[in-house]
């Protein structure tokens, strides 16, 4: 993935969140997932897959893609920019003043999914990164800091309207196929190991051809994009805890630091050494409240 203008940051006073705002000029984003909630409105018409099925999110509207969920990003056309926040229910739940009886926005959901159908919660969304991206807490500026301010405030005030107090359970990946769900987890233990389709295709017992398009049949995504997802899982997880980057690409099964820079970019549109720097302000974070790309 190339990155036309990126931006990535935690605010130090809602940590626990982190926030992009990015303009891409590929318009693939390999399949990944996240362990908290993705909330995001890009300027142009999205395909996100999640296994076999595909859910169109229209330009300007607000997405939510729930914890756990795998999935893969499509866009209509490039360049095209995306402010991002990633953020747990249980993050939601100690910065807003939800209340079990606050209702939330509007949405059509499909496995994991949400489109916002009311206009206004992208616009209200839009508001408060706006706002939270005026000041990284760099002290650039009064205003910059009252910008910040009114952001948090807006975001204590709207974040139980997207995101439900209550996370759904995560989705197991499987299918009727036993024989694909065993491959799968044999990616599982193995990803970071050397592994080739010709691998899987005599530990299964099929031609390669035929596990390619079975797996892919059964999953929704092919054996290859499972394992580069595990790696690139596996070394954010690493990443986050302060590993070094060499460490992490040998450790999770990239060739070399190399290929991990790049599968990383082209996954979460940002460079794993600011991810390392930045990650170090959830590191107080109990597990329960890291999200988004953190693990």
């Amino acid at each position: 993935m190339e990155l036309q203008a990126s931006r990535y940051w935690r605010d130090a006073d809602l940590t626990g969140l982190q926030l992009t705002a990015n303009t891409l000029l590929h318009r693939e984003i390999r399949p990944h997932r996240h362990v908290g909630f993705t909330l995001s409105v890009s300027d142009t018409e999205l395909h996100v897959r999640t296994g076999n099925r595909v859910t169109v999110v229209p330009p300007g509207t607000l997405l939510r893609i729930a914890p756990q969920v795998w999935h893969a990003v499509q866009a209509r056309s490039a360049p095209w920019h995306e402010d991002a926040m990633y953020c747990s229910s249980a993050v939601a739940r100690c910065i807003s003043a939800a209340h079990e009886s606050t209702q939330l926005a509007r949405a059509e959901d499909d496995v994991g999914v949400s489109v916002f159908l009311d206009a206004s919660a992208a616009a209200e969304f839009i508001e408060c990164h706006r706002l939270l991206r005026e000041s990284t807490g760099t002290g650039t500026g009064i205003g910059n800091e009252e910008d910040s301010a009114v952001g948090r405030a807006l975001l204590r005030q709207r974040l139980a309207r997207w995101i439900p107090l209550c996370a759904p359970p995560a989705r197991a990946v499987g299918s009727s196929d036993d024989r694909m769900n065993r491959l799968y987890e044999l990616i599982v233990s193995g990803f970071h190991q050397r592994m080739t389709l010709d691998s899987l295709a005599d530990a299964a017992g099929l031609h390669p051809v035929h596990v390619q398009r079975r797996f892919k049949g059964a999953m929704g995504f092919t054996p290859h994009e499972m394992l580069v997802g595990h790696r690139i899982e596996y070394a954010r997880d690493l990443i986050a805890g302060g590993a070094r980057v060499t460490y992490a690409a040998h450790a999770a099964g990239f060739t070399d630091q190399s290929h991990l820079h790049k599968t990383f970019l082209g996954t979460y549109a940002v460079l794993p050494g600011d991810y390392r720097r930045l990650s170090a302000l959830d590191a107080l974070q109990p597990a329960s409240a890291r999200n988004g790309i953190v693990g």
